[in-house]
């Protein structure tokens, strides 16, 4: 049974729903994402982020991140 978790725009989108500001630094995503994500997940993240903000769901400030734009909602 492969239980492995694949990190996803939904994931990203439930940690900033999740977290404790509005603005998110990167490396509290890549703590929060080792957690629960497969080994080696997380090493996409700043290319997904990149994406997501590109498309105008998520803005980016001083090195952190904002959602702003939820696509699933």
């Amino acid at each position: 049974m492969d239980s492995s978790k694949t990190l996803t725009e939904r994931f990203l989108v439930a940690l900033f729903r999740r977290g404790q500001a509005p603005y998110l630094p990167i490396s509290y995503l890549k703590e929060q994402g080792d957690k629960v994500l497969s080994k080696g997940e997380t090493d996409k993240l700043l290319t997904m982020l990149t994406e997501m903000v590109k498309q105008g769901s998520l803005e980016l400030k001083d090195g952190e991140y904002k959602l702003i734009n939820d696509p699933f909602a």
